[in-house]
């Protein structure tokens, strides 16, 4: 079976990527790779130490530039509040509406709250439960007491 390795977001700044990313969910700087002194091109390399995000910038040239099919990535934290709050001070927009997060929740084991970056390019969710078919059900926060 083929396990999650990375997902690549198309970035035209790498540095507020890396910033923007990096403080929202509180994912590890790996490394930054280019060519020295040209900002044109190259990548920035995120972690939550399973998982990567690999912010990338590439010419237009580049053989997938312009990617179609992904619709959104999703995130599971230990305070979906906290993490909201982060998210609306780097300037990420809720794509809610007034719905509040206990409507949300009442779709079940895939509730989330669903936000898009500052410039509206990525979309992305947040929750604070595993996802169905990866193996548990349990809460962000359950999972983490259970295993300290």
């Amino acid at each position: 079976m083929a396990k999650l390795r990375h997902v690549a977001i198309r970035c035209d700044d790498l540095d507020w990527g890396a910033k923007f990313y990096s403080e929202l969910f509180e994912m590890d700087f790996v490394s930054r790779v280019g060519p020295p002194g040209d900002d044109s091109q190259g990548a920035v390399y995120l972690s939550d130490g399973v998982v990567n995000v690999a912010l990338i910038k590439v010419h237009a040239d580049f053989p997938n530039a312009k990617p179609e099919g992904i619709n959104h990535i999703g995130f599971v934290v230990e305070d979906v509040d906290a993490a909201v709050a982060r998210a609306e001070s780097l300037g990420a927009v809720s794509m809610m509406g007034n719905m509040t997060r206990e409507e949300a929740a009442l779709a079940g084991a895939t509730w989330e709250v669903k936000m898009k970056t500052p410039d509206g390019t990525v979309a992305f969710d947040i929750s604070d439960h595993f996802w169905p078919g990866t193996g548990t059900t349990e809460t962000a926060s359950s999972k983490v007491e259970a295993t300290a």
